[in-house]
């Protein structure tokens, strides 16, 4: 049974590399000047994870002199769809495209999420000893730069190594902000297919790419395994005292600030877009994205919960959840073209569109998950797994009695937020579906015709959607615990 689930995840999650290859008739072939493209990509991904490193070390030191509640305004870039940062640059900054635009937009999204697991780590594991060199003479400077710094070193290594090769395979951002040269691999293989059919190119590329992110295994292999939480043993005042600076909120606040000032920029200028576009006119084309949305969307969530079932059901070893965790980040490109062997040879439709959006928004973002928390959940239930082994218990026993009860509450969290992805999303769609069927995809519309307003009033009501979708899983999932 565990083996026949590893299989079909296995077979499941490396089906588009499978499809490329068909259609490419197994034959592959580098583009000309792959190199360029390559270190174009390495330049955007490296400056990515050296911006998103430093802000995020900067932010952790003003998270340690805040409230926990501080954590939900770091993270929040991190979790709130693509299309919100991307709109905010091509708010202010309409005329910044390229390579470097992109890694801008990379480090403002993942530098709030490093902050917060570095804040986590120097209170649950360093403030005693913080407070003793404080004591003793130390300056705020040599402990941070002799102390702090080497203690965390390994975590900060991984942490950039993740957001490297987040950013070397990001799709989304490169798409409206990459300009006219692919800013990343991604681009590259949409480019390849879409516009000169070469699918020997694009499955090369994909392969290449797929093959580069599981060799990260092996460096982050060497780095005393995953981030785990700590326990919070030392309260955030002392801690901000010794090293907390006021001045690295500001560097958390850039992401939110952009992104909620562009929203709120000019609403009635919106209304009159709106109403330019016809879109008011329309009501039924509205209707329409707004039920794709909510149809794409709960289907994603349900796919996800269902994989992560299947996960936990098989329960691999932790040699081997380690290497599902090299699986960072599939090619959302290729995993977008694959959705369309459903309805294969059959004429377009919304029930296909949608299935096709949402199975493909589900295979992108439960390797997000994984890393997120289900590698560290499963990890930390595997002392138990192994006592009940030992005492002669079944696994089906395992997963009905210890496993699932545990586990219930993470599962409905992570489908809510699958759901939440997809009300956002708009680059699955925009290769799987034939129509623009989803609120995402009709502001991703206006975003490329340059109606800013109108396309801020979409992606609010879009968010606001999505939050409601979040809670809805959430409702569910407490109504199922009782």
């Amino acid at each position: 049974m565990r083996r026949a689930l590893l299989t079909f995840l296995f077979i499941l999650f490396f089906m588009p590399y499978f499809f490329a290859l068909f259609v490419a008739r197994f034959q592959l072939q580098l583009p000309d000047g792959f190199l360029v493209l390559l270190s174009r990509s390495v330049a955007q991904a490296t400056v990515s994870a050296g911006l998103a490193t430093f802000l995020g070390i900067g932010g952790a030191l003003g998270l340690l002199r805040r409230s926990k509640n501080w954590e939900a305004v770091a993270i929040a870039p991190a979790v709130v769809p693509a299309i919100a940062i991307v709109f905010g640059f091509m708010t202010f900054f309409p005329s910044w495209r390229g390579w470097f635009v992109v890694a801008v937009a990379h480090a403002l999204v993942s530098g709030g999420l490093i902050a917060v697991v570095l804040s986590r780590i120097v209170q649950g594991s360093l403030g005693s000893s913080l407070e003793l060199a404080w004591v003793e003479g130390a300056s705020r400077i040599d402990i941070l730069v002799r102390g702090v710094l080497p203690a965390i070193r390994k975590d900060v290594f991984r942490l950039a190594i993740s957001v490297f090769a987040a950013s070397l395979t990001s799709f989304s951002i490169p798409m409206l902000l990459g300009g006219t040269q692919a800013a990343s691999l991604e681009i590259a293989i949409l480019q390849s297919i879409r516009l000169d059919g070469k699918w020997d190119v694009a499955a090369a590329l994909s392969i290449f790419q797929i093959l580069f992110l599981l060799s990260l295994v092996l460096v982050l292999g060497r780095t005393n395994g995953p981030i785990k939480g700590r326990a919070e043993s030392y309260g955030r005042t002392e801690i901000g005292q010794v090293i907390g600076s006021d001045s690295g909120v500001v560097l958390l606040l850039m992401a939110p600030i952009l992104v909620l000032t562009a929203l709120l920029w000019s609403p009635l200028s919106g209304i009159e877009q709106l109403v330019s576009a016809r879109l008011f006119e329309n009501t039924d084309f509205l209707f329409l994205a707004i039920r794709g949305s909510f149809v794409t969307s709960t289907l994603a969530g349900i796919f996800a919960a269902v994989i992560l079932l299947a996960f936990v059901a098989a329960y691999p070893s932790q040699r081997l959840r380690h290497w599902i965790s090299g699986y960072i980040a599939p090619s959302t490109a290729i995993t977008g073209f694959s959705t369309l062997i459903f309805g294969w040879g059959s004429d377009s439709s919304f029930v296909i569109d949608s299935f096709r959006i949402s199975i493909g928004a589900a295979l992108v973002f439960v390797p997000v998950l994984w890393r997120l928390r289900w590698e560290q959940l499963l990890g930390r239930l595997e002392g138990q797994v192994r006592v009940a082994e030992t005492l002669g218990a079944t696994h089906p026993m395992i997963v009905t009695h210890i496993l699932y009860p545990q586990i219930l509450d993470s599962l409905f969290w992570s489908a809510g937020l699958v759901s939440f992805w997809t009300w956002g999303d708009y680059a699955i769609g925009s290769i799987a579906a034939s129509r623009s069927m989803t609120t995402a995809l009709v502001a991703k519309g206006l975003l490329e015709s340059y109606r800013l307003e109108a396309a801020s009033l979409l992606i609010f009501a879009t968010l606001v959607l999505g939050s409601v979708s979040y809670r809805f899983f959430l409702l569910g999932g407490s109504r199922v615990a009782r």
